[in-house]
């Protein structure tokens, strides 16, 4: 059950919020701002109802200690028989989650709490889907990296890329629900063999990073590579039939922290490095960064035809599947360029649109305004064509740029990514502007256009 901690001198009023609440939620009562903290670290509650003027330690100051301790937005509610209208205005200053004056209602003052309790489930749900892989479970790229940043920095153990051999032809020969079923049934296969504080984080359709804390023993990487790949074929004959003849397999490329090093962005390319030689010697198995099998460079006399055909199949199997090619700022502007290059020299043509996503006012809780970005970024990548190419140039801008794109289009093209971000539940919360811009092998012939 829901705890809610009442923080009030008066003995009276303490009997009386409690029995208001007690048919719906656990109350816990503190006469005082010292005896609420001490509830708090026990009991962690829900939301805190507290008088605002008391004896020794104020709302406000009760406030503000529950924050110093534990670093974070702590739901409280304000009670007071003041009629101070700036009083008010300071609390929702201080974060006030909402202000009830006394003597209150019973309906009201339930239908408070019911909107607070609602309105954090809400952004807690929403604060989880901004980090984690609704198809596997695991942390998203984004929150992956800043807690491999974090372990790399400080903790002792192994850093794992994990790359399924071959998973595109799951895709070609079975279709995306097939594949998306393999990748699920895999992601418990990982989780199977790592322990509870390992991280795990989905990096790509088909790529995996995980830290696995005191791993300092290659042996135990073999350990789970064997495993893995073993259990990965059991469970894809099970799925696609015992006749299953793809070559589905997990390369692994590991890489030992501090030992080689303690910046992630350092160390994860060494995996990386880990992970292609793998790839280059039969797939299916593991390779430690500077362990018994790569600790000498091993030269491999290749054919020009050979290399083309490894560099193609590497290539391939990072498909980034049937949605519009999304890049970073740094990928983006090469290809740009280059687009830029191909239409003055084959006389094409390609439109620019950059949308614009601002919070409508200044009380939009952020947690709230990344998840409605980020899902708007989601629909657009799946709304555009393979051909296209787009970035995320600040936290609220998408740039895209669509090739070959005919005039009469364009306003067609933005009315249904508009009506994509209209989709979003919560898009009412900030406003989409955007601008469009042609490109065109006249420099002069440029049309700008804002919404």
């Amino acid at each position: 059950m829901t705890k809610i901690l009442v923080v009030d001198d008066e003995e009276m009023m303490r009997m009386v919020t409690k029995k208001i609440l007690s048919s719906k939620y656990e109350v816990l009562t503190a006469s005082s701002g010292a005896e609420a903290l001490e509830i708090y670290e026990k009991e962690r509650p829900s939301l805190v109802l507290t008088d605002l003027l008391m004896p020794g330690m104020t709302g406000f100051e009760l406030y503000e200690e529950l924050r110093r301790r534990y670093n974070a937005n702590i739901p409280i509610m304000y009670m007071t028989a003041d009629d101070d209208g700036e009083l008010e205005g300071k609390g929702f200053d201080k974060g006030a989650a909402d202000f009830i004056r006394k003597p209150f209602r019973a309906d009201v003052l339930l239908r408070r709490i019911e909107n607070i309790l609602s309105n954090i489930e809400q952004i807690q749900d929403l604060r989880e889907e901004a980090t984690i892989d609704k198809l596997t479970g695991f942390l998203n790229k984004a929150s992956a990296t800043a807690a491999l940043t974090e372990s790399c920095r400080n903790d002792v153990g192994v850093l794992l890329m994990i790359d399924l051999d071959s998973f595109k032809l799951v895709n070609d020969l079975h279709g995306h629900e097939a594949g998306d079923e393999i990748l699920i049934r895999f992601s418990n296969v990982i989780r199977q063999n790592m322990r509870s504080d390992d991280i795990i984080g989905r990096f790509g359709g088909d790529e995996f990073v995980a830290f696995c804390h005191n791993v300092t023993d290659e042996s135990i990487v073999e350990g789970i590579s064997k495993r893995i790949n073993a259990q990965l074929i059991e469970s894809a004959r099970e799925i696609l039939g015992e006749d299953m003849s793809i070559p589905l397999g997990v390369s692994i490329g590991g890489v030992f922290v501090p030992e080689e090093g303690t910046d992630f962005t350092e160390v994860f390319t060494k995996a990386d490095k880990a992970l292609y030689y793998v790839k280059q010697n039969g797939k299916h198995g593991y390779s430690i960064f500077g362990g018994r099998v790569t600790r000498e460079v091993i030269e491999v006399k290749r054919s020009a035809e050979e290399d083309l055909r490894q560099l193609s199949m590497i290539m391939e199997e990072r498909n980034t599947g049937n949605c519009a090619f999304r890049l970073g700022q740094d990928a983006f502007s090469y290809v740009y360029k280059y687009m830029i290059r191909y239409i003055q020299s084959y006389h094409g043509v390609a439109y620019k649109i950059l949308f614009t996503i601002n919070p409508k006012d200044s009380m939009v809780d952020e947690a709230l305004f990344a998840s409605v970005t980020q899902q708007f970024g989601e629909r657009l990548n799946r709304s555009l064509r393979k051909s296209d190419i787009m970035m995320q140039t600040n936290s609220n801008q998408f740039f895209l740029l669509l090739p070959e794109l005919d005039d009469r289009y364009v306003k067609t093209v933005v009315d249904r990514l508009k009506n994509e971000w209209n989709k979003i539940e919560l898009s009412g919360i900030a406003d989409l502007s955007y601008a469009t811009e042609i490109i065109s092998p006249d420099e002069n012939s440029e049309d700008r256009r804002s919404r």
